[in-house]
C-alpha cells in the first residue's frame, strides 16, 4: 500500500511541476509580448454608431495584423477637439495621431502640433489616386502632414412621400426651392417645417452655409463680395415665412437627421453620415444637389489621419499604411458610410451604394474649406452672422455689416 501511495505521490508532484512550468512559460511569453507591443492612441470625434463601429473594426484589425503596436481610440467631442489638442501640453496626455476635420489641419500645423511626414510617405502614397481638393487638405507649403481618411459633401435629403403628396418636383433653382419649402411647411396639427440646416456655431454651421455663399458666384478669394448678401437673404426669407425653424441655431448635423426621421422636417441639408439612420427608419427618401443660383456649388468635407509631433511617428505611419490598403479602406468606408478619398474606390463605392451618387459626383467639382483663404475668419464670420439671424430682430443690412466686419478681423 505504501509503495502504491508513493508512486501516486511522485506522479502527482510531477504533474504539479509541469503545471508550474507551463504557467511560468506562459507568463514569460506574456512578458515578452508586452515588451514588444507599443501602445498607440488615436483621438476622434466620431459619435454615430456606424462611425464608431468602423473605428472599432479598423483598430482591431490593425492590432491583429502585427505584433509590434497596439492601438486604441478615444472619443473627444467635436466642439472640444481642437481645443483639447491645443491645450494638452503634457506629452503623456497627447494622442499619437488624430482623425481630424480637414479644415482644422492648417491651424494645427501652424502651432506645431502635427508632424511633417513627407519623407515617411515617400514611395508609399500616390497623390494622383486622390481627389485633388481632398489631398490639398493634408498639404502645407509643399509638405505633407497626414493622409485623407475619407471625404464627403452635403446635399438635400427629402421625404419622397411628401413630394408626391404635394406634387413637388426636385427644386433646381433657389426660386423653386423657396416655393417647395413653403408648400411643405405644415402648421396645423403636428408642426412640420419645409427645410432645415445646421446653423450651430463653428465648423458644422459654416460648412452647411458655405455652399449657399458659393452659389451666389462669389469667389473664395473675396468673400466680402456683395453677392454673398444674397445667401443671407435666402435664409432670411426661409425664416420669415416659417419654412425653417429657429431651432436650427442649436441643431447639429446629427440633430438634423433625427428631426427628419421624426417627421419634423421635409427637407434637410446633410451628408452621407446621415444615411444609416435614415435608411434604418424606413422613410422613403431622395437626394438632390443644392439648388443653383448664379451657379451650383458644393463644399467638400471629411477627415484626415495625422500623426502628432513628438509622439510615436513610426507607429502612426504603420497605422496609416495599414488603412491605405485598398481592401481595408473600402471595408471601413462601407461600414461608416463615408466616401473613400481615392477616386477609383469612391466610384466603386457609388456603384455599390447608388443612393450616394449625388455626393460622389460633387467630389469632382466641389470646393474644400482648406483651400478657402483665411477659412477660420470666414467660419467665425458666418457663425456670428447666423447667430444674429436666428431668433432675434435684425435687418439684412445689419447682418451683412457684421459679417464683413468679422471677416476682416
Amino acid at each position: 500500500m505504501k509503495k502504491r501511495y508513493g508512486w501516486k505521490f511522485v506522479i502527482f508532484m510531477f504533474l504539479i511541476g509541469l503545471m508550474g512550468c507551463s504557467r511560468e512559460e506562459a507568463e514569460g511569453i506574456e512578458k515578452e509580448d508586452a515588451q514588444k507591443t507599443e501602445k498607440l492612441v488615436l483621438w476622434s470625434y466620431y459619435e454615430t454608431k456606424v462611425q464608431q463601429d468602423g473605428l472599432d473594426k479598423l483598430t482591431r484589425k490593425f492590432n491583429e495584423s502585427q505584433k509590434k503596436y497596439e492601438i486604441s481610440w478615444e472619443y473627444i467631442p467635436m466642439a472640444e477637439f481642437t481645443k483639447s489638442l491645443s491645450f494638452s501640453h503634457v506629452p503623456e496626455e497627447m494622442p499619437d495621431l488624430v482623425l481630424v476635420d480637414n479644415p482644422d489641419m492648417e491651424s494645427l500645423i501652424k502651432i506645431g502640433l502635427l508632424a511633417d511626414i513627407t519623407q515617411d510617405l515617400e514611395g508609399k502614397i500616390s497623390v494622383e489616386e486622390y481627389y485633388p481638393e481632398v489631398w490639398k487638405s493634408v498639404e502645407y507649403q509643399g509638405s505633407y502632414y497626414g493622409v485623407p481618411f475619407n471625404c464627403n459633401s452635403t446635399a438635400i435629403i427629402y421625404n419622397k412621400r411628401l413630394f408626391r403628396e404635394y406634387g413637388i418636383d426636385e427644386p433646381v433653382t433657389w426660386t423653386d426651392f423657396k416655393k417647395a419649402a413653403a408648400e411643405l411647411t405644415a402648421s396645423e396639427g403636428k408642426i412640420r417645417y419645409g427645410f432645415a440646416m445646421s446653423a450651430v456655431g463653428g465648423e458644422q454651421g459654416a460648412f452647411q452655409f458655405m455652399p449657399w455663399i458659393l452659389a451666389t458666384g462669389a469667389d473664395t478669394e473675396d468673400l466680402s463680395d456683395k453677392k454673398v448678401k444674397d445667401a443671407f437673404s435666402l435664409i432670411h426669407h426661409l425664416l420669415s415665412d416659417n419654412s425653417m425653424p429657429n431651432d436650427c441655431l442649436n441643431w447639429s448635423q446629427n440633430d438634423l437627421t433625427r428631426s427628419f426621421v421624426a417627421g419634423e422636417v421635409a427637407m434637410i441639408e446633410n451628408g452621407p453620415w446621415a444615411m444609416p439612420e435614415i435608411e434604418k427608419s424606413g422613410i422613403e427618401y431622395g437626394i438632390f444637389k443644392l439648388p443653383a443660383y448664379a451657379t451650383q456649388a458644393a463644399v467638400l468635407g471629411g477627415e484626415n489621419l495625422a500623426p502628432v509631433k513628438g509622439k510615436n511617428i513610426e507607429g502612426a505611419i504603420a497605422f496609416i499604411d495599414f488603412y491605405n490598403q485598398k481592401e481595408i479602406m473600402e471595408e471601413i468606408c462601407q461600414i461608416t458610410r463615408n466616401i473613400p478619398p481615392k477616386v477609383e474606390l469612391a466610384e466603386s463605392f457609388g456603384r455599390n451604394n447608388p443612393n450616394y451618387q449625388v455626393f460622389i459626383d460633387q467630389m469632382k467639382r466641389g470646393t474644400s474649406r482648406s483651400t478657402v483663404k483665411n477659412w477660420k475668419n470666414v467660419c467665425r464670420a458666418i457663425s456670428s452672422s447666423l447667430n444674429r439671424m436666428f431668433g432675434s430682430d435684425y435687418t439684412i443690412e445689419e447682418v451683412w455689416k457684421e459679417y464683413v466686419s468679422n471677416l476682416n478681423q
